[in-house]
């Protein structure tokens, strides 16, 4: 968890390759990180950029020059508004911050500075926007050995920031060094009613290697609990113990999935929604 650090700074003047900026998706000029960036950076021109660009998705991410930052980049990455955690504010984050590491890689980065995401005035719960800004970041890592980047997250309140450490420090490798395994967590077979298709995407070894930890909630709510055995992942919504989706890894990146189609423990009947969620 080296490679994940974070410090009390105006990420303005921070001298890494890139820097991110939590962005609206018009890309428009903004309060707190985004307006400070903006100012920084020198409006015009970063405004400019960003009109050429006109949009994007939240959940996504989009790259601009740094113009008059020390960085030479600026990522803009477009979190979510939190509602309820029920609208996939979760999973849209998680893709914030991967897509942003994702455009860094692509650009060549070493280094890359990230605020905390969502967590200002779009209402994000401050611990929630931790767990999942350092959970994208080391998945992210850990899946793509080959990638020389640290990744600084940027703050400037005492609370953010020991909220931050103290979740880092939960998050080190020493503290699950074991992987998950079946009897960790409820979880409940597949029911007959069931659909397979194929998910073509090919996972590094690293990945793997990463999913084999598996995952195992801190307390019952609404998220996943996963484990591998063999090279067949398992993963289960945590506060029913129903199983949703079986993925049987294959080398040539044609990984079969099995998809629980109960309508009584998961709704979905849409094979293309399922491909987005995994």
């Amino acid at each position: 968890m080296d490679r994940i650090t974070i410090v009390k700074s105006d990420i303005t003047k921070l001298d890494t390759d890139a820097v991110v900026n939590a962005a609206n998706s018009r890309l428009q000029s903004g309060g707190g990180v985004c307006g400070a960036i903006f100012k920084a950076a020198g409006y015009h021109r970063l405004q400019d950029a960003c009109d050429k660009i006109g949009h994007c998705d939240t959940g996504s991410a989009v790259i601009t020059p740094g113009f008059e930052l020390k960085a030479k980049y600026i990522i803009h990455a477009v979190g979510p508004r939190w509602l309820d955690g029920k609208h996939e504010e979760d999973r849209q984050l998680y893709k914030a911050y991967t897509k942003a590491l994702e455009l860094a890689v692509e650009n060549k980065c070493s280094s890359i500075a990230f605020p905390l995401i969502s967590a200002g005035t779009y209402g994000f719960p401050m611990e929630r926007a931790w767990s999942n800004a350092i959970s994208a970041c080391s998945w992210f890592l850990d899946g793509h050995t080959e990638a020389k980047i640290n990744i600084v997250f940027a703050v400037r309140d005492d609370e953010i920031f020991r909220a931050g450490q103290k979740i880092l420090k939960r998050s080190a490798p020493e503290c699950t060094s074991l992987p998950a395994v079946r009897d960790d967590w409820t979880a409940l077979d597949m029911p007959q009613e069931r659909e397979q298709f194929i998910l073509k995407r090919p996972f590094t070894a690293g990945q793997i290697q990463f999913l084999r930890r598996g995952s195992i909630p801190q307390e019952m709510e609404d998220k996943w609990f996963c484990y591998m055995e063999g090279d067949t992942l398992f993963i289960h919504r945590s506060w029913t113990g129903f199983c949703i989706y079986i993925i049987d890894f294959s080398p040539d990146g044609n990984n079969r999935v099995t998809v629980n189609r109960n309508r009584q423990q998961y709704m979905n009947t849409d094979i293309a929604y399922d491909i987005k969620t995994l």
